[in-house]
């Protein structure tokens, strides 16, 4: 069976070990916290500091096909990386790449001079505006503000230890692709919609999206560009927003992301870590199994080009309340546990103990019209509101 090292359990880890598990990968994921959220998602577990090369750790990543960075942390990126080429380990990361990726200044810089639309910085632009720290991803450390004279004194006031960035405050639809392969041989997958909370923290993904395949296709040609100019090999997502019908970049990751690549699997069958591992073991899951089936619902829905329509939601249950959250709820959590047709859900990923409140969920569901996915949804919340579990496999 092929085994994948994932190392850091938080929201990456987490999303790594749940795919894994569905494409018949076997998971070992390391990280210093014992009590982080994937370790109830993973195979094994070796709770230790990657950044300190012991035997124990080599013992363990010596009985492994690659190894998955879910983190962003640039020491232990950096010791991984040593211990990669110290030891003939398969990585499944380019450095490089994400070294601009995860830079808003560099990245911005890739996108502007390669013609690629995106937000204005200021001053080159109208109010309201959007700040955040160059060095930081996602939703972390972002900010609104309303005026010029505001942002003015913010950026005179704010830390010198920290680059922000100052750009337009755009108000449509997010939207985000993968793009997995290396240099001349890339592959874009389903484009997933990006719903945000108060706070620009990504609190629900849906697929298939409202786009027209105008859009689509722009979209996914945008994508490649970026991975080209980066020499990409690996994995990357790219997330845009909607202006006026123009899709302008918002940001890219050239690293395994949360939330999206799930959706993506249950809309299409593409499993993205599968993508990966592929990729850099120069063989497929099968091949590496040596015989082993894979998913054969992968197969049928790839080649029949059916799609379902997938929702994916962070959920706070509290006495007599259900309320939407950003993804940021999930990461504060313990071990995290997988149900399956829980609360008329089709799966939760959770910190449910026994009906102890307050608990928080990642709701997943999927249905072959969205009539049916809605209905499904408004179900679950009614059974999250009465404390009716129902039934689990």
């Amino acid at each position: 069976m092929t085994r994948i090292a994932i190392v850091g359990g938080k929201l990456q880890g987490t999303e790594a070990a749940y795919l894994a598990k569905k494409a018949g990968i076997e998971s070992l994921l390391i990280d210093y916290n014992e009590q982080s959220p994937a370790a109830g998602l993973c195979d094994e577990f070796l709770c230790c500091d990657v950044t300190k090369e012991s035997r124990e750790l080599l013992a363990a990543l010596d009985r492994v096909d690659v190894i998955l960075p879910a983190n962003e942390n640039d020491e232990v990126l950096e010791a991984l990386e040593r211990l990669a080429v110290r030891h003939n380990y398969v990585l499944a990361f380019d450095r490089d790449a994400y070294a601009v990726s995860s830079s808003k200044l560099l990245s911005d810089r890739l996108i502007y001079e390669n013609g690629i639309p995106a937000p204005r910085y200021y001053p080159n632009c109208k109010a309201p505006f959007v700040v955040k720290p160059s060095g930081f991803s996602g939703s972390e450390g972002v900010k609104r503000i309303e005026t010029k004279e505001e942002v003015e004194l913010f950026l005179k006031t704010a830390s010198p230890e920290e680059t922000w960035v100052a750009q337009e405050f755009l108000t449509g639809p997010s939207y985000s692709i993968e793009v997995v392969g290396e240099p001349g041989a890339y592959q874009t997958f389903e484009v997933t919609e990006i719903h945000m909370d108060s706070v620009y923290d990504c609190k629900k993904v849906t697929a298939p999206c409202p786009i027209t395949g105008e859009q689509e296709e722009s979209f996914r040609q945008i994508a490649v560009k970026l991975a080209e100019l980066l020499k990409l090999k690996g994995i990357m997502d790219v997330e845009v927003i909607d202006d006026g019908g123009m899709f302008k970049v918002l940001e890219i990751d050239a690293r395994i992301p949360s939330q999206t690549p799930t959706a993506v699997y249950h809309t299409t069958g593409v499993n993205l870590v599968e993508e990966l591992v592929e990729l850099f073991c120069q063989s497929s899951i099968d091949d590496l199994n040596s015989g082993r089936p894979g998913s054969t619902e992968r197969s049928a829905r790839q080649q029949g080009g059916r799609k379902r329509h997938c929702s994916y939601e962070h959920l706070l249950i509290e006495d007599g309340s259900v309320t939407e959250h950003g993804e940021h709820i999930m990461s504060g959590c313990g071990p995290l546990r997988l149900r399956e047709n829980f609360f008329g859900a089709d799966e939760v990923i959770s910190d449910f103990a026994g009906g102890e409140l307050p608990w928080r969920g990642t709701f997943i569901n999927w249905a072959d019209t969205e009539e049916a996915l809605d209905a499904k949804r408004k179900n679950m919340r009614l059974r999250l509101l009465s404390g009716r579990e129902g039934s689990e496999k």
